[in-house]
């Protein structure tokens, strides 16, 4: 299967994040001990798995730290059609490679491999890794699972609520000149912008600040920026104290943001 087609694919995966990639905007002994009891692999033994159709929701609880976990994706690829339906062709080109794989035989030598597909669509960068779709499906997915908050306090009356998101993105960029963003890019060519730093994106961080949520974790593994041969250290993890947000944060020109992947 897929390598992070499941919630627990995709903790065990977190749990492989150094530490020097984790990044607390506002850091505190609380939101420590929160990404503490995730991260740390002892620790997460203390969870429960409850993401099975008959199980009640969120995800995962945990009695011992009275918290509860809802796990989500979100990409910058899906969109919405005339008709109203999300569409993702990169997860549909996905789904058709692993097909393709597990026909092949080559999972009954290996049955215990883990499947990495890099899928790639050949649609246009603006098509394939777009910030408008990125914003869209952010706002679309979270707004979804708080309004389960209720659900899920009703099911663990005494537990706080984690969302944790797992972000599938591009890292982006703000262009300066306009005229970047429509034309066609050649690899290694340099354009001027300055970097996306989403976990600092005002209109991001408004979809779940004064909300009902309590911690919010923010797993990034694919953003990658190449400022003229350098590679910009963008955090993987980003873990959020809802109650005690950033006061800082960046409003970005929607129109100028261009993804950093060709």
């Amino acid at each position: 299967m897929y390598y992070m087609n499941s919630e627990e694919s995709i903790i065990s995966h977190f749990q492989s994040v150094e530490c020097d990639s984790v990044y607390f905007p506002v850091e505190n002994e609380d939101i420590i001990n929160v990404f503490e009891s995730i991260y740390n692999i002892e620790k997460w033994k203390e969870w429960k798995y409850s993401a099975g159709k008959a199980d009640p929701p969120p995800d995962f609880y945990s009695d011992s730290y009275l918290t509860m976990m809802e796990v989500m994706r979100v990409d910058d690829h899906s969109y919405k059609n005339k008709k109203g339906k999300v569409v993702n062709p990169t997860n549909i080109h996905i789904r058709d490679v692993e097909k393709e794989i597990m026909q092949s035989g080559i999972m009954d030598i290996f049955p215990n491999a883990e499947l990495i597909i890099n899928a790639h669509t050949d649609l246009p960068t603006d098509q394939d890794h777009n910030y408008t779709f990125y914003y869209k499906n952010f706002v679309r997915t979270v707004e979804h699972h708080k309004g389960r908050i209720d659900l899920y306090k009703t099911n663990h009356p005494k537990h706080k609520i984690i969302f944790f998101v797992m972000d599938e993105s591009s890292a982006y960029f703000e262009a300066e000149d306009i005229n970047d963003v429509e034309k066609k890019r050649e690899a290694g060519e340099c354009i001027a912008g300055k970097p996306h730093f989403h976990f600092m994106d005002k209109n991001f961080l408004k979809v779940f600040e004064n909300s009902k949520i309590d911690y919010f974790i923010w797993y990034t593994p694919f953003k990658l920026i190449n400022l003229n041969g350098e590679i910009l250290d963008l955090p993987q993890v980003c873990v959020f104290d809802v109650k005690k947000m950033p006061k800082r944060n960046i409003t970005y020109d929607a129109k100028r943001m261009i993804s950093a992947e060709i």
